[in-house]
C-alpha cells in the first residue's frame, strides 16, 4: 500500500512509544500489532502495541502521544508462549473439536501474533511469526470463517422456511463479508475487521476492491431450488482448495440432498466434509473435487 502521512506519523509514534516502554520495563519486548502493523490506517486510527514482559505486570493502558491514542496491552512471556503453542499444529478433527473451540476463543490473540512486528531498534519491524506458524494461522482462520459461514447458512435456512425474508436479507449481506474474509485469509491476509476488506481484497492494479456481492436470493424457493447459493459453495471451496489442493481425479459423489441450500465445505486435519447444521458428510479428495465442479455448474445456471 502506498505510504500516506497518517500512516507514517503513526509508525513514528509507535516506535517512539515502544522505545520508552522498553526503557521502563526491563527485559520487555514491544510489538506493533493489528491493522497498523499491516500498513492499514486512517486519520483517526489508534496505535495498538503489545508489551511482553517476563512476568505479569499492570500495563500502562492507553495514552495520547502527539494527539494520537496509543493502546498498550501488557501480557507475560508465558501467555505469548501459550498463544504460539496453538500455532504449532492444525489439529481439529470432525470427532474432537475441543481444540478448535480453544483456538476460536483465542483467535483475536492469534491475529495479534500474525500481525505483530517487533519494534526493537535492531529489528527493522521484523515479523514475529515464521512461515510455518503463519501457515498454521491461515488454516485456523480459514476454518473459523467456514464455521461462521455454516452458522449463517443455518440461520438463512431457518429464516427462509418461516418467511422471515427481510431478516434473511440481512444475514445474506453478512455472509457476503464472511466469504470475502475467507478468500483474503486463503491468500495470506490476517483476519482483520471487516472494514479493511476493500484493502485486503485489492490487487496491484487497484488500491481498493469492493466486497463482491452475492447473487440476488429467492427465499421463497430457497429450500427446494437455490442456484444462487451455489456461488457461496464455490467460493468457499476455492478458498479451501487454495490451502489444501486436491490433486485426485474427480470421484463420483451421491449428491442426493447434498447440493441444496445450506451445504458448505470444510477441511479439518482428518479430511474434507460437507456441513449443514449439525450434519457432516465426509468426502475424499476426489469427491471434494467432483462436488466443487458440480457446485460451479449450478452457479452458472
Amino acid at each position: 500500500m502506498t505510504a500516506v502521512p497518517w500512516l507514517e506519523t503513526r509508525l513514528r509514534v509507535a516506535e517512539q512509544t515502544a522505545a520508552g516502554l522498553a526503557d521502563e520495563y526491563a527485559g520487555a519486548d514491544v510489538w506493533l500489532v493489528g491493522a497498523l502493523a499491516e500498513g492499514l490506517a486512517h486519520q483517526h486510527s489508534d496505535v495498538d502495541l503489545l508489551l511482553i514482559t517476563p512476568g505479569p505486570v499492570v500495563g500502562p493502558g492507553s495514552c495520547l502521544v502527539h494527539g494520537i491514542r496509543i493502546d498498550v496491552r501488557a501480557v507475560s512471556q508465558s501467555t505469548v508462549h501459550d498463544w504460539r503453542t496453538l500455532l504449532d499444529e492444525f489439529t481439529v478433527t470432525r470427532d474432537d473439536i475441543a481444540a478448535f473451540r480453544a483456538v476460536r476463543a483465542s483467535l483475536s490473540d492469534l491475529t495479534l501474533l500474525r500481525t505483530a512486528r517487533s519494534l526493537a531498534q535492531t529489528s527493522d519491524q521484523a515479523a514475529v511469526l515464521g512461515p510455518e506458524q503463519r501457515a498454521i494461522y491461515q488454516r485456523w482462520a480459514l476454518a473459523d470463517r467456514c464455521e461462521a459461514a455454516a452458522s449463517l447458512a443455518e440461520d438463512l435456512l431457518g429464516l427462509a422456511q418461516v418467511g422471515l425474508y427481510p431478516h434473511a436479507d440481512l444475514v445474506w449481506d453478512r455472509l457476503a463479508r464472511v466469504v470475502a474474509q475467507a478468500e483474503t485469509v486463503s491468500v495470506g491476509a490476517p483476519l482483520l475487521g471487516e472494514k479493511w476488506l476493500p484493502s485486503l481484497l485489492s490487487s496491484d492494479d487497484a488500491r481498493f476492491t469492493p466486497v463482491p456481492a452475492l447473487p440476488e436470493p429467492c427465499w421463497v424457493s430457497a429450500a427446494a431450488h437455490s442456484p444462487f447459493f451455489a456461488s457461496v459453495q464455490v467460493r468457499l471451496a476455492d478458498a479451501l482448495l487454495a490451502l489444501w489442493p486436491a490433486d485426485a481425479e474427480p470421484e463420483r459423489v451421491d449428491e442426493t440432498g447434498l447440493g441444496g441450500f445450506g451445504w458448505l465445505p470444510q477441511r479439518y486435519s482428518d479430511g474434507w466434509f460437507l456441513r449443514r447444521g449439525d450434519a457432516r458428510v465426509p468426502l475424499s479428495d476426489g469427491q471434494m473435487r467432483a462436488w466443487q465442479q458440480a457446485a460451479a455448474q449450478r452457479a452458472r445456471t
